[in-house]
């Protein structure tokens, strides 16, 4: 049995947020292409991670188990195993155009037959990095070398922005050690 420590985990919620399966979280080294089809539209569920239009669309690759698609830049897929290969779950980040496509959905409930991209993250983007930059920004703060400035005007939230509510934030696990192989 191989061992590998995993430095996240995706942690899987069922509806009243109790835990159900967890898998280890790796940053996708290549961007995935997702068909979207207007006939999902009916099925699809606004303001759902898991059940929104390009969730729906991820799944019908049947290569993927599930799909977290945020109200932000951060997408997570859920691949199932193949051969000696565990499942696991891939960090994309959404495209501008499939953010589009995103939000158009939430506040209309309607969308055209496309193919949507989901990127890689870039070395900025990953979730490694931004949390090490949140840690340095954190301890500047607590230290007073950074004093956060507010931004000039107001931020308008999703809420304002679109009429729809903000979706719920993955559920990530940091330093996980989780078995891998068989």
């Amino acid at each position: 049995m191989a061992r590998a420590t995993v430095k996240s985990v995706y942690v899987v919620k069922d509806r009243d947020g109790n835990p159900i399966a967890e898998y280890p979280l790796y940053e996708a080294l290549y961007a995935y292409s997702i068909t979207v089809y207007k006939s999902d539209c009916r099925k699809a569920v606004i303001g759902d991670p898991t059940q929104c239009l390009i969730a729906l669309g991820a799944k019908r690759d049947p290569q993927i188990q599930d799909a977290f698609i945020g109200s932000g830049k951060d997408a997570y897929v859920i691949f199932k195993k193949k051969g000696n290969k565990p499942a696991h779950a891939l960090h994309f980040t959404i495209a501008a155009q499939a953010a589009k496509v995103r939000d158009y959905f939430d506040t209309n409930k309607g969308a055209t037959t496309q193919i949507i991209k989901l990127n890689a993250p870039t070395a900025g983007r990953t979730l490694a990095h931004r949390s090490k930059l949140n840690k340095a920004r954190a301890a500047r703060i607590k230290d007073g070398t950074h004093v956060p400035k507010r931004r000039e005007g107001t931020k308008q939230t999703r809420i304002i922005r679109l009429g729809v509510a903000h979706r719920p934030s993955a559920s990530i696990k940091r330093n996980g050690d989780v078995t891998l192989g068989g």
